[in-house]
């Protein structure tokens, strides 16, 4: 984060800023944030499902018919 003393700051006067667009802005990349995330672990879930096996029930094997 820049400092005021920093030679690079350039002071932005606030009839020059619009917040909506910074809040959209960040609300955003917020989303894209979550969006990846979300990729990332239904990609881990894909990938741990190949090595799981699944046993179906032989219970209702078991029990008689009546």
């Amino acid at each position: 984060m820049l400092k005021i003393t920093d030679k690079s700051f350039r002071y932005t006067p606030s009839y020059e800023t619009d917040l909506r667009k910074k809040f959209r802005k960040i609300e955003l990349e917020r989303k894209a944030a979550e969006a990846a995330a979300r990729s990332k672990a239904r990609a881990e879930a894909e990938e741990l499902d190949k090595h799981v096996v699944t046993f179906s029930s032989r219970r209702s094997a078991l029990t008689p018919k009546q």
